[in-house]
């Protein structure tokens, strides 16, 4: 029997040659989504301090600045990602920090940013609902009182084959899933660079999430009803919904 997956087999796949350039590929040549940037901007002022979490090769982070925000960082916990971050950013001359860093323990002191983002569903990429419950923690330990955070996520009622979650709550309930899955949800796609793991959930999961480690809900909404992607975006990412929250207390 395989063994769960382990951060260590995802962290090599994130530091795999052609998964670095697919990124960085995005950052050059789709940047920001058209939804990203209606609800960034509408969330954040470009004078606000922004962490930016799992930012990959600099695709979210690297728009903002074209955008005239100036205070954000970029951070990822893949060093490959993070060295392509700052090819394009040089290139660019743009003047945004990138450093190395995993979500779940960031070396930042407390309340520092005025927001968070966790692009490309990047938190739900974290095995094991007890760790990305622990991001979130980590993620509100260093945003200000009344600081947003903007993530994306998959959602289980859109976008998976018809059926496919029926027949999936069948195999777990017969001990018949993948042994390599932490929960249900959890699934492991093949991609043009090889498998991926990528947890799926519901709506309520994550609203359950963000209330138990102490997030305010502001917003929720699918992407494709915030607004329509171009042809690029929508070859790029399958449609993913968008969540604000806040840090209210």
């Amino acid at each position: 029997m395989m063994s769960k997956l382990e951060d260590t087999e995802i962290k090599s796949w994130f530091g795999r040659e052609s998964v670095v350039e697919h990124y960085a590929e995005a950052a050059v040549d789709i940047g920001l989504w058209a939804s990203e940037e209606l609800v960034l901007q509408r969330v954040f002022a470009p004078t606000d301090t922004l962490l930016e979490v799992g930012c990959g090769a600099g695709r979210i982070c690297l728009g903002l600045w074209e955008l005239g925000y100036r205070g954000i960082i970029g951070t990822d916990f893949s060093r490959a990602m993070i060295q392509q971050a700052r090819r394009i950013a040089a290139k660019l001359d743009y003047s945004v920090p990138l450093r190395v860093a995993d979500a779940r323990k960031l070396a930042f002191e407390e309340e520092i940013f005025d927001g968070v983002i966790f692009g490309f569903n990047g938190l739900m990429q974290i095995p094991g609902r007890a760790d990305r419950r622990g991001a979130l923690v980590e993620l509100r330990r260093v945003v200000r009182r009344g600081g947003r955070l903007v993530f994306t996520t998959h959602d289980r009622a859109a976008g998976s084959p018809a059926g496919f979650w029926a027949e999936e709550t069948q195999r777990w309930e017969t001990g018949e899933q993948d042994p390599r899955l932490h929960e249900f949800g959890d699934r492991i796609v093949t991609s043009d660079h090889g498998p991926i793991y990528i947890h799926i959930p519901d709506r309520d999961e994550v609203v359950d999430d963000l209330r138990a480690t102490g997030w305010t809900l502001r917003e929720d909404a699918m992407r494709s009803e915030i607004c329509r992607e171009s042809e690029a975006v929508e070859a790029f990412s399958v449609d993913c919904r968008f969540w604000v929250a806040e840090k209210t207390d």
